[in-house]
């Protein structure tokens, strides 16, 4: 992938230098090879943290539609909420990425100690959260015999948003210092066991009951504990992270710093509430359709989520180097940074969406035999190709923003983009129009598309 990409520099570039007008202070063709060595190992940890879902998915869907009914909204309500605490703490790699930049490591240890006082608050109140989620539910007329697994779903999962929390937080430390494969490994070593344990909680195997639904949540559950005690000790081992002796001491709360830091990461993640809880919203309506249209939504949708793994990687890189040359104050580097990182993942995207559109039958018949479910889904699979382009531009764009700390108008741009947009143009096209399942995809393309447009004006506007 590494050669392909930067055999493509021609193309790319020429896609950059309608976008960045200032003289360059770093060839383009550096700019590519540099963020292609810091994002890969990013993409590679968000493809293995999302092919645990495809696993959920695939051994959900040989329980039948039901089962993968309730993991694919139980899932969707699950990614909505704790991506609110991804997006809060998504500010620690841009700070210390800017810290690092500009050689004030003594900032970074203090800062923090105190960003793990936010992660266990934060982890505190959404489980909480997760476990109250049962009337959303009703209000959006799932299917009933849909609820009951979906709830022991979630009520499992809650077991793991502490765990989640520390972990997302030491991972975002690591990223801010571009010590970027620790969490490959690591997430790695979370879908390795993923498949086992799922197999002995949903199954019945080892003398363990067959939970379905709920053995799926408890799996994933254990999985990021383990996780998260992994990265304890590679946050105190490693050589580069170690170095800043985090855990050599105990810091009181401070919560004036815990404030202003949750300030910085509030619209952040509010931001990927909206555009998550988007999703999930979407998902739900869709279960008030047919089982079996829920689970074609969530086939189509989960190989969606794993290709957008690659923008979403390239654009934590894109974020960093932004972040380092704001450190370094390089305004033509930073300018470069982001619109070079906004056309690698075009060329990405192009590339994905073929693959979608071409094989759409051999992807569907991967998740279920359900002929019923397998038409729909190769359907919702064309409009998925469709929204790739607009969706990797857009959060390629956003994470140029997050790199220069733009947290608001990332905020702003969601919330018009996927909901004052897209969910009125789904929930339009999808009731009102009669339109069904393609009604509900056209409007996630209608949000896509403008958060892509309003991103990356605003990039433009502000370098």
């Amino acid at each position: 992938m590494i050669h392909s990409l930067i055999d493509s520099a021609v193309f790319i570039e020429s896609f950059c230098n309608n976008l960045v007008m200032s003289h360059e202070v770093m060839p383009v063709k550096r700019h590519i090879t540099q963020t292609i060595k810091l994002s890969l190992p990013l993409i590679i940890s968000q493809i293995t943290v999302v092919a645990m879902t495809f696993v959920d998915t695939v051994m959900a869907g040989r329980l039948g539609s039901v089962t993968l009914a309730a993991v694919a909204v139980g899932s969707s309500l699950w990614s909505a909420a704790i991506l609110f605490v991804f997006g809060i703490l998504m500010a620690i790699p841009a700070v210390v990425a800017d810290m690092d930049g500009a050689k004030e490591h003594h900032k970074i240890t203090p800062f923090f100690r105190q960003a793990l006082w936010l992660a266990l608050i934060l982890g505190l109140v959404f489980t909480a959260v997760i476990l109250f989620m049962d009337p959303l539910f009703k209000l959006f007329n799932t299917q009933p015999e849909v609820i009951p697994k979906a709830e022991a779903y979630l009520h499992a999962l809650a077991w793991g948003v502490i765990p989640l929390s520390f972990f997302v937080a030491m991972r975002y430390l690591a990223d801010g210092l571009s010590v970027t494969k620790t969490t490959m490994y690591v997430s790695f070593l979370g879908l390795m066991l993923n498949i086992p344990l799922n197999y002995i909680l949903m199954f019945g195997k080892l003398g363990f009951p067959a939970m379905g639904a709920q053995g799926c949540g408890y799996a994933t559950a254990t999985v990021i504990t383990i996780q998260m005690l992994t990265y304890m000790v590679i946050t105190h081992k490693h050589k580069i992270i170690g170095s800043f002796d985090v855990f050599g001491q105990f810091d009181r709360p401070d919560w004036a710093e815990i404030w202003r830091f949750f300030k910085l990461g509030f619209p952040v993640g509010v931001s990927m509430f909206a555009e998550v809880g988007f999703f999930a919203v979407i998902t739900l309506l869709a279960s008030s359709l047919t089982t079996e249209t829920v689970a074609a939504h969530q086939i189509a949708l989960n190989f969606s989520s794993l290709l957008f793994m690659v923008p979403l990687g390239l654009s934590m890189g894109i974020t960093i180097r932004v972040g380092n040359a704001v450190g370094r104050g390089h305004p033509v580097d930073i300018k470069n940074a982001g619109f070079i990182g906004v056309g690698m993942v075009l060329f990405t995207q192009i590339i994905s969406a073929t693959i979608t559109v071409l094989f759409a039958q051999q992807i569907v018949s991967l998740y279920t035999n359900d002929e019923a479910v397998g038409l729909i889904a190769v359907g919702l699979l064309f409009y998925a190709a469709v929204f790739q382009l607009s969706d990797g531009i857009q959060v390629a764009a956003a994470g140029a923003l997050r790199g220069i700390k733009d947290m608001n108008f990332i905020m702003f741009s969601n919330i018009c983009s996927f909901w004052l947009l897209g969910f009125v143009a789904s929930w339009y096209l999808c009731f009102k129009q009669g339109l069904g399942a393609p009604g509900l995809w056209m409007g996630i393309i209608v949000g896509l598309t403008a958060a892509a447009i309003l991103n990356t004006w605003r990039f433009k506007y502000k370098t």
